[in-house]
């Protein structure tokens, strides 16, 4: 069963996917220098990346990097 945010990312062309990509492994690798990363206030354990209109949720969870959602500014905090 895929999550939204990988049919998210399907859905965006070539270009804008590719580099959605190259930052989540960015994340993943926890690389956080070049990135607009800061906490979300009302959940503990919940990150925000800022990418041009697109926000990108993550949360640690036993140590690892889970990437928990993908989708356009304001939207994304519907679900949280």
């Amino acid at each position: 069963m895929t999550k939204t945010w990988q049919k998210f990312l399907l859905k965006l062309d070539v270009k804008s996917r590719e580099n959605l990509e190259i930052i989540l492994l960015k994340i993943i690798k926890r690389e956080f220098s070049d990135l607009d990363i800061k906490p979300v206030s009302w959940k503990k354990w919940f990150f925000r990346c800022r990418i041009w209109k697109i926000r990108i949720i993550y949360s640690y969870k036993n140590d690892l990097i889970v990437i928990e959602d993908i989708w356009y500014r304001w939207d994304i905090y519907k679900w949280l």
